[in-house]
C-alpha cells in the first residue's frame, strides 16, 4: 500500500508538473523546475495567492453588487407626448354634507341635547324629539368631527334607536349634485358630465371625474349587494331623457389628454349658497379635491387640495410616471421595489396600485380592530360596516395603521408592512402648481355697506368656486426601471477580474479541468509490477 501511495503522489506531481509548464495561466511556471530555488518557487506561490485573493473578494463585491441593486432608475431618451395619456381622475368632496331642507340637523340637535339634561335631571320629564329624527341625527354624525364622537358625548344615551339605512340616508341629505357642479366644459369634450360618478369616499358623498366604472374598478362577485360604491351621473332614480341617452355614449372609455395649456383645460365651476347648508359638525365650507390616477380608488385623508368658497384654483400638471422593463421581471419584487399587474392580486380591485393596495390593508385592518369596517371601504356581505358607537374606533384604526409611531420602529408589529404594498411597477403621479386667486373683496366691501336687510339678501345669493386643471407642457420624460446588472454584465466583470490578476481566461479553466480530471487517466502510466520491480 505504501509502494501504491509513493506511485500515486509521483503520477499527480508529474501532471502538476506538466500543467505548470504549458498553462496559460500567469506565473504558475514558476512553481516548478529543477533550475529554480525553493525561494523562487515560494515567492511566486505566495504571489499567485495573493492575487488569487484579491480576485475573490473583488468578484465577492461584483456579486453583492449585482445581488442587492440589479435595478436602476433612469430618465427615458425619448420624450413622450401628453396626448398619449389619459386625462387623471379628479374627486370633489363638498365639505359641506346635509342640506337644512333635506335635515335641519342644527335644530334638531340642539333640542335633543337641552332635552336629554334636562331628562337627566328630572326622570318624568319627556323627550319630544321623534326616535326617527335621532336615528338620522346618528347617521349623520359619521360625517362630523372627532369631538362629536367623544364617548362622553350625549347622543350615545341612543345607541337603543337603530341608525337608518346609512348610505342611503347620506345620499338623500347630501347637496343636489347638479346644484353643487353647475359647469363642467373643455375645449376637448363639450359634455364632460358624460365622465362624471357619485363616488362614496372617507368624506362621505362625493363627485368623481374620469374614474373607472364600479364593473371595473371592483373584481365580480365580492362586493355586497347593499349599495354601489361608483354611480352613475343621471342614475339617480328620475331616469335620463332624451337628450342625456343621446349623448351618452356607451363604452366611451376614458377621456384622453387633448394637448396641454389653458386651450385644453378641464373646467368646474361649483355652487355654495350660505343660507340652505348646515354648517354645525363640519371643519369649512369648500371642497376637498383630488388629483389621481383612473384606477385608484380615492382615499381623501391621506392626501388633498382645498378649495375654499369664492375662491380661483388654477393648476398646472406635470406628470411623473415610472415604467418598468419586462426584463425585470425575472427579478424578485422586493429587489425591484414594486409589483407587475398579476403578481399581487387584490381582494376587491381589479388594478393593482399601492393606494388601493393600502385602503385593502386598512379595511383589514380595521376589521380586525373594531369587527367592522367604514361604509365607504369594500366589504363582503358577511362583513358590517361600523355604527356610530364604533366610528371613533375606525378613525383610531386608521391613524394608528397609517402614522409609524415610535414603537413600530422598536420591534412592534407593522401592519402596513405585513400588508407589502409596493408601488405598481407602471405608475402615475403628478407634480402641481397651484394659482390661487380670491374674489371675495367686492362682497366684503359691500356688505360693510348695506343694510342687514339687504345683507341678507345677499346671502341668499349663490357663492362660486372655480378650478381649471390642464397639462404644463406638451411633452414629458418618462423615468424607467431598467436592468442594471445582469448575467452577462457579471460575467463580464468576473472575467475582467481573472483576466487581470491572474491571466485567467475561459480556456484556462477548461485546461484546469482537463489535467485534473482527464490527464491521469488518459497519459502514459507506469505499472504496479514495473513499479516493484
Amino acid at each position: 500500500m505504501a509502494i501504491r501511495r509513493r506511485f500515486v503522489f509521483s503520477r499527480a506531481y508529474q501532471v502538476f508538473e506538466e500543467y505548470c509548464s504549458e498553462s496559460s495561466v500567469h506565473g504558475v511556471r514558476f512553481f516548478v523546475g529543477a533550475h529554480r530555488s525553493a525561494c523562487v518557487k515560494c515567492t511566486w506561490l505566495v504571489v499567485f495567492l495573493l492575487s488569487l485573493v484579491g480576485c475573490g473578494i473583488m468578484i465577492q463585491q461584483a456579486y453583492d453588487k449585482w445581488d442587492r441593486t440589479p435595478v436602476i432608475v433612469t430618465l427615458s431618451e425619448t420624450p413622450a407626448p401628453v396626448w398619449d395619456m389619459n386625462f387623471p381622475a379628479i374627486t370633489i368632496c363638498p365639505e359641506i354634507k346635509v342640506l337644512k331642507e333635506h335635515y335641519n340637523f342644527t335644530q334638531q340637535f340642539n333640542a335633543l341635547y337641552a332635552q336629554t339634561f334636562k331628562a337627566r335631571k328630572n326622570a318624568r320629564y319627556r323627550i319630544n324629539v321623534t326616535e326617527d329624527s335621532i336615528s338620522k341625527m346618528k347617521a349623520i354624525i359619521h360625517h362630523c368631527s372627532g369631538i362629536y364622537m367623544n364617548p362622553g358625548n350625549f347622543i350615545f344615551d341612543y345607541n337603543h334607536i337603530p341608525e337608518p339605512s346609512l348610505v342611503d340616508f347620506l345620499k338623500s341629505v347630501s347637496l343636489d349634485r347638479r346644484s353643487v357642479l353647475t359647469t363642467c366644459g373643455s375645449t376637448s369634450d363639450n359634455r364632460c358630465t358624460n365622465y362624471m360618478q357619485v363616488t362614496l369616499t372617507n368624506e362621505g358623498v362625493c363627485y368623481s371625474f374620469n374614474m373607472l366604472s364600479q364593473d371595473e374598478m371592483f373584481r365580480d362577485g365580492v362586493l355586497h349587494s347593499e349599495y354601489k360604491y361608483l354611480e352613475d351621473w343621471d342614475d339617480d332614480g328620475k331616469g335620463m331623457d332624451d337628450d342625456d341617452i343621446n349623448g351618452k355614449d356607451e363604452g366611451q372609455g376614458l377621456l384622453q389628454v387633448a394637448g396641454s395649456g389653458l386651450d385644453a383645460a378641464i373646467g368646474f365651476i361649483m355652487t355654495h349658497y350660505p343660507l340652505k347648508v348646515d354648517t354645525s359638525c363640519v371643519r369649512g365650507r369648500g371642497y376637498k379635491l383630488l388629483i389621481h390616477e383612473p384606477t385608484v380608488y380615492p382615499d381623501l385623508s391621506k392626501r388633498n387640495i382645498r378649495l375654499s368658497v369664492s375662491q380661483t384654483l388654477t393648476i398646472a400638471l406635470k406628470p411623473n410616471i415610472m415604467i418598468t422593463s419586462p426584463v425585470l421581471a425575472k427579478y424578485s419584487a422586493q429587489k425591484r421595489q414594486c409589483y407587475f399587474e398579476d403578481e399581487h392580486p387584490l381582494r376587491f380591485f381589479r388594478h393593482y396600485n399601492q393606494d388601493n393596495c393600502e385602503l385593502e390593508c386598512l379595511t383589514n385592518y380595521t376589521l380586525e380592530s373594531c369587527g367592522c369596517v367604514h361604509f365607504s371601504m369594500p366589504r363582503a356581505n358577511e362583513t358590517s360596516y361600523c355604527t356610530l358607537p364604533q366610528a371613533l374606533c375606525a378613525a383610531n384604526a386608521r391613524s394608528h395603521l397609517f402614522i409609524r409611531k415610535q414603537t413600530a420602529r422598536n420591534g412592534s408589529v407593522d401592519y402596513l408592512r405585513q400588508c407589502d404594498c409596493l408601488p405598481a411597477c407602471t405608475s402615475v403621479r403628478y407634480d402641481l402648481q397651484i394659482t390661487e386667486e380670491s374674489h371675495t373683496e367686492e362682497r366684503e366691501v359691500r356688505s360693510t355697506l348695506v343694510s342687514e336687510e339687504e345683507l341678507l339678501r345677499n346671502l341668499q345669493l349663490p357663492v362660486y368656486s372655480m378650478m381649471q386643471i390642464f397639462f404644463q407642457d406638451t411633452h414629458f420624460i418618462p423615468a424607467q426601471r431598467s436592468e442594471m446588472h445582469g448575467m452577462v454584465d457579471f460575467l463580464a466583470n468576473c472575467g475582467g477580474l481573472l483576466g487581470l490578476f491572474i491571466g485567467v481566461s475561459l480556456l484556462s479553466i477548461v485546461e484546469g479541468l482537463y489535467y485534473i480530471l482527464l490527464r491521469p487517466i488518459n497519459g502514459d502510466t507506469t505499472t504496479d509490477a514495473e513499479m516493484i520491480s
